[in-house]
């Protein structure tokens, strides 16, 4: 059986720019290729509009291992309850399963749960079981609604 990280060794804490480069480092890992300018914006957005982001990262001996970020709601499509929904988040592929993706989530769902926050929704590749085990592990299911996107081919508009 693997070893699991006690939760007192892992730092759960607000992201800083200064934590942008591990940030890509991992998340690069996991998409295949870097996006940089995706997670500056996030930084951006979380420092300047605070109350609508949740941005965490985890470290282990003084190093970035984690991150969770997410995006707070007040109503949309409709739907007038408080949520959240979780735009990205990853973990050093050597410390998957060994508790650092269950440290962010707990701090994250303190978090929300403090902001009133009853339902979190997240978007995942279907062919991504690692991460749908985890989420799976996590409580999450598959939703009632049904999410929908059309291709726009800028040819014919």
């Amino acid at each position: 059986m693997e070893e699991v990280l006690e939760r007192t060794e892992i730092l759960v804490r607000t992201m800083a720019q200064r934590d942008l480069a591990d940030i890509v480092r991992i998340d690069s890992i996991s998409f295949g290729h870097a996006r940089p300018r995706y997670f500056e914006v996030l930084l951006e957005r979380s420092v300047q509009v605070t109350g609508l982001q949740i941005s965490l990262v985890a470290e282990l001996d003084g190093r970035i291992v984690g991150f969770l970020v997410a995006s707070l709601y007040y109503g949309e499509y409709g739907i007038a309850e408080p949520t959240a929904s979780i735009d990205a988040v990853g973990v050093e592929p050597e410390l998957r399963r060994k508790g650092v993706g269950r440290a962010l989530m707990q701090q994250f769902r303190s978090n929300v749960a403090a902001l009133g926050v009853t339902k979190v929704r997240t978007e995942v590749e279907w062919t991504d079981f690692d991460l749908l085990g985890f989420l799976a592990r996590e409580g999450f299911s598959p939703a009632k609604r049904l999410c929908l996107e059309s291709s726009i081919d800028p040819t014919k508009t």
